[in-house]
């Protein structure tokens, strides 16, 4: 019977195997790619300026994790290229990574499709924290997670509102036609 040391029966997940970096100033650009090789030494790791060389990249490469600048130019392509890459390659993970948590940005950013958030300004550590967290579900600078509870919030409130609108408006349609018979024969009139 094997015996099972703590290493063998306590694997850290993988985060990625090979991850590309969209980011258009090169000091980001390579922080990012010395933190993941930090975090995952010996995958790869690969540094796009432009959302052109990344394109070639995606082409040529399998990525499983894609980091885009939400500041690329001009403004407007991050987004448009997040929704790109989810489009067509849906189980790549895309994480939106930006100088501020400006909440036009982080609403941008997830609805094109981001499954994560980077607050460029985290020192190292909180950056690597934070991706760890991708081997159980979604990277998440803590700033960014409170604009999203609050869209959330603003959401479900938005929701019940409507919902409590419909009610009034389904009050008013309980008032149906029934046929109601006569001397002349069957008429449709309001209910008594």
């Amino acid at each position: 019977m094997p015996t099972y040391t703590a290493s063998r029966m306590y694997r850290e997940p993988k985060l990625f195997f090979g991850a590309l970096v969209v980011e258009s100033n090169p000091a980001v650009a390579h922080r990012m790619k010395r933190i993941l090789g930090l975090l995952a030494p010996g995958r790869r790791v690969v540094l796009a300026p432009t959302c052109e060389e990344a394109n070639a990249m995606l082409a040529a490469l399998p990525f499983d994790l894609v980091f885009v600048g939400m500041q690329l130019y001009p403004i407007g392509d991050a987004a448009a290229f997040i929704a790109d890459i989810r489009a067509r390659l849906p189980r790549t993970q895309v994480i939106a990574m930006s100088d501020t948590d400006e909440r036009g940005l982080v609403m941008s950013a997830f609805a094109s499709g981001a499954t994560g958030y980077l607050v460029r300004d985290a020192d190292d550590a909180e950056i690597a924290h934070t991706l760890r967290s991708l081997a159980t579900g979604i990277a998440l600078d803590p700033r960014v997670a409170g604009h999203l509870l609050a869209m959330l919030a603003e959401t479900f409130a938005q929701s019940s509102a409507d919902l409590h609108a419909q009610d009034d408006f389904s009050a008013c349609r309980k008032l149906e036609f029934r046929p109601r018979a006569t001397a002349e024969g069957t008429r449709h009139d309001l209910p008594d």
